[in-house]
């Protein structure tokens, strides 16, 4: 959702479409919380985060283009203008819900479409590559390029499944694009490293590097969790208040003002749940703040049941760094039994140029895939595959670790 006082935003239609995505649930949150007719709550939180959205008025006209919009705002914005004409809530709370129902039937499946994703990331990250890559290098050239472009193909499946087989609107809000210039630091640490002639610096130094905006990724995502948990305490307290709710949202110091609910700090459900229980607030209808906190609880519960059952994934991408750093390692390290071979080696068509193309590569190669791992592992708990610096430190710095202790001990195998 976007700022108050936004410009709205409709040059990128690949941007808008993921925008509407991820609004439509809680636009249908709203509009079932307020007491008013669906357009006329629109016209009032048009300008705080929907302002892509088409005029209500024309809406109601039938003049607007919905070019650009997900299926599902299509959805919520045709109940409501069903609703405006006719003048009945029981179209939208009808319509609405099949909307929901919808989203229930999603969230069922997210858990298996999200343990599929993770398992043909890791392929493309692990078992392919190590057999393909150690076969090629056994037999000629092109090894490194077949390596990194398996590793790209993960980065790619990584960032589109992880967009599309997640719930949009239940992944957790972007943070500002400001947070990833720490990243920058990647670059001197890298340079310093090349000086130092340290094993691999690329792959060490994005780990390095990527410390910082880790740190500040985990505060972002913990404290949006927690602004979510804070949201649904408010609705408790408000839908069981004896009297006005504003009074027991004050006693209970969640609130000063009622101007609180409208900040800008509120993201995702958390701004829907603040946005509702404002119109509530403001037009009456305290009936509706039930039904608002039972959709909210039931949201809350499936994010946190889903980021427990995906924790396993940093287990998991930690692991897989070390294998691949090891598969790799061991593959160069068999060039030794490759020294002398002479002619039955020429014979047999074994080489050692393509391990001598991998050792030359190695670099590059691990930090692709600990790119893959990193923007997998995002994908999966945060439904943001872009906030894979988060994980970054942990896989990078294990496959690092991994490939040069393997590649110390991998020798001793072939004397």
């Amino acid at each position: 959702m976007a700022k108050r006082g936004s410009k709205p935003k409709g040059g990128f239609p690949l941007g808008k479409w993921f925008r509407s995505e991820a609004d439509a649930v809680p636009l249908a949150l709203i509009m079932l919380s307020s007491p008013q007719l669906p357009l006329t709550t629109l016209k009032e939180v048009r300008d705080l985060c929907f302002d892509y959205l088409p005029d209500p008025e024309d809406l109601a006209a039938g003049d607007a283009k919905l070019d650009g919009l997900s299926d599902r705002m299509r959805k919520v914005l045709e109940a409501a203008v069903a609703t405006q004409r006719s003048g009945s809530r029981a179209a939208l709370d009808e319509r609405l819900r099949d909307v929901l129902a919808e989203l229930r039937t999603t969230l069922e499946t997210a858990d298996y479409n999200i343990s599929n994703l993770y398992s043909l990331v890791s392929t493309f990250t692990s078992t392919v590559p190590a057999t393909i890559v150690a076969t090629m290098a056994l037999i000629g050239g092109g090894v490194a390029t077949t390596a990194l472009a398996l590793a790209a193909v993960g980065l790619v499946l990584a960032f589109v499944s992880g967009l599309v087989i997640y719930p949009f609107e239940f992944g957790v809000p972007t943070p500002p694009w400001r947070t990833y210039l720490p990243l920058l630091a990647a670059l001197p640490i890298y340079l310093l490293l090349w000086w130092l002639k340290v094993e691999a610096p690329l792959t060490l130094s994005l780990a390095l590097g990527s410390i910082p905006t880790s740190i500040i990724h985990f505060w972002w995502t913990r404290r949006e969790l927690q602004k979510l948990d804070k949201a649904r305490e408010m609705l408790r307290v408000a839908a069981r208040s004896v009297g006005n709710p504003y009074h027991a949202l004050v006693r209970e110091k969640l609130v000063n003002e009622p101007e609180d609910l409208l900040s800008s700090e509120w993201k995702g459900f958390a701004r829907a749940t603040t946005l509702g229980l404002w119109q509530v607030l403001l037009h009456g209808g305290y009936e509706n703040l039930r039904k608002l906190e039972e959709y909210v609880s039931q949201i809350l519960e499936f994010v946190k049941r889903l980021r427990s059952k995906t924790r396993v994934f940093l287990l998991y991408a930690v692991v897989e760094a070390a294998i691949v750093g090891a598969i790799y390692a061991v593959v160069v390290a068999s060039g030794a039994l490759l020294q002398g071979g002479g002619e039955w080696a020429a014979r047999t068509g074994i080489t050692g140029v393509g391990i001598q193309e991998l050792r030359e590569w190695i670099d590059p190669i691990l930090a692709v895939t600990s790119l893959t791992l990193a923007a997998a592992t995002a994908g999966a708990r945060e439904g943001r595959p872009h906030l894979l610096p988060q994980y970054l430190p942990l896989c990078a710095g294990s496959v690092w670790l991994s490939w040069v202790v393997a590649a110390a001990w991998a020798p001793t195998l072939f004397r």
